[in-house]
């Protein structure tokens, strides 16, 4: 018989953003929700937000972080109605998926409660601090405040290999565990079902049947190397113009891109920024018809829109050497490429000339890269249950 738990997932966002992180954190807290008791997400409060989950969320007070839209800055600590609620919980466990203000009250709590701490690092926070700050001094000082953090959890968690690389780097040396991301999506199962879904598709795009489509979903900031994906684009509609390009979300970098599209003539008529498609089964159909999920980023960890792909047989394109190419080989399971414009308009080029291949690299890809999230969540249990009995032992 299973051990019913309570769990407080906590973290410094969630809807209306839409990142990988805030995914992680909807689909741990639905999963255990649903077959191992009862999970609760804190977050930063959002205007207009209204709750629409089988699960419990609680906002707590927040402000715009400047220059960061749609992030908030979360005060739990100045929040006397969160404090009450989340004071009156009795956890088994906490679990924060961000070191900053969450991860302090997810802190707070466990050591109130004298329950254990689970801190998942998800991001290469250095390069953020980089970005936002333009400051390698405060970027070191931010990296070393986020291993304090995570040397006071009692398990550290990362999305994959590579990304424990990167926490080591930044000076981690305790155990770690891998907890790989999973997908909610699935591809439809009858050929008619993929032929509507298909449809669905060129018709949100404006694509004929037969025309080829390439795919980016993802915050539209540069160090997810879009500015790399545009260069790209507009040599190649000057080699092969049949074919479409469409970018799927928001962020600080839109209109500098939409900017880019109308400077160059013609390219407006290939290339569209369609804003979010907040429609999981819409975009799911994006990735189905989609010739390959282009993602140069250098900057992300295990990003779960290719995973995202990969369930829908898209086959991705993806800088080699960069740790969202972790457990793809070059057209094997996806197509690998140099952080350059000629390279990776070369690989999409090829994507364009050999599309029967593109479509075997997608079913192998379907295969070996996609995992539901039930099934991670299954792990994520059994690893719950080892930390809780470890914590018991110790501190008897």
């Amino acid at each position: 018989m299973q051990t019913p738990l309570t769990i407080g997932q906590f973290n410094d966002g969630y809807l209306p953003v839409t990142d990988g992180v805030v995914t992680v954190v909807r689909n741990y807290a639905y999963w255990l929700n649903e077959k191992y008791g009862k999970c609760v997400v804190y977050a930063p409060n959002a205007k207009h937000y209204q709750n629409e989950e089988s699960f419990d969320v609680q906002p707590y007070l927040s402000m715009p972080i400047p220059g960061r839209k749609p992030y908030r800055l979360g005060f739990p600590v100045f929040d006397a109605s969160y404090r009450r609620q989340v004071d009156s919980m009795q956890f088994d466990l906490v679990h924060s998926h961000s070191p900053f203000s969450a991860g302090s009250e997810a802190l707070r709590v466990a050591k109130k409660q004298h329950i254990p701490l689970v801190g998942t690092f998800h991001s290469k926070f250095y390069d953020d601090f980089v970005q936002y700050f333009h400051s390698d001094h405060i970027a070191r000082a931010g990296v070393n405040f986020v291993i304090k953090f995570f040397q006071k959890c009692d398990s550290v968690w990362t999305v994959s290999d590579a990304t424990v690389e990167t926490l080591r780097e930044y000076g981690y040396q305790g155990p770690i565990t891998v907890i790989n991301n999973g997908t909610d999506l699935a591809a439809p199962e009858t050929q008619a079902e993929i032929d509507d879904a298909k449809q669905q598709a060129e018709a949100l795009c404006s694509l004929r049947p037969d025309q080829p489509l390439f795919v980016f979903v993802g915050q539209h900031i540069w160090q997810k190397n879009v500015r790399l994906i545009l260069e790209a684009a507009e040599q190649l509609r000057h080699i092969e113009p049949d074919f479409r390009l469409v970018f799927v979300g928001t962020g600080y970098a839109q209109h500098d891109m939409q900017a880019f599209i109308d400077e160059h003539a013609g390219m407006a008529q290939q290339v569209s920024l369609l804003g979010t498609i907040q429609n999981r089964i819409l975009l799911s159909y994006l990735y189905l018809r989609a010739s390959a999920f282009v993602f140069p980023s250098v900057y992300d960890n295990a990003p779960l829109v290719v995973r995202e792909a990969s369930a829908m047989g898209a086959p991705s394109i993806l800088i080699q050497g960069s740790t969202a190419a972790q457990g793809v080989e070059d057209k094997v399971n996806g197509f690998l490429c140099q952080n350059s414009v000629e390279s990776l308009r070369d690989t999409m080029l090829y994507c364009l000339q050999h599309p029967q291949q593109a479509q075997e690299i997608g079913k192998k890809a379907q295969k070996t890269l996609a995992k539901s999230w039930s099934m991670i969540v299954d792990q994520v249990y059994e690893e719950y249950l080892r930390i809780i009995e470890n914590y018991k032992a110790k501190n008897q």
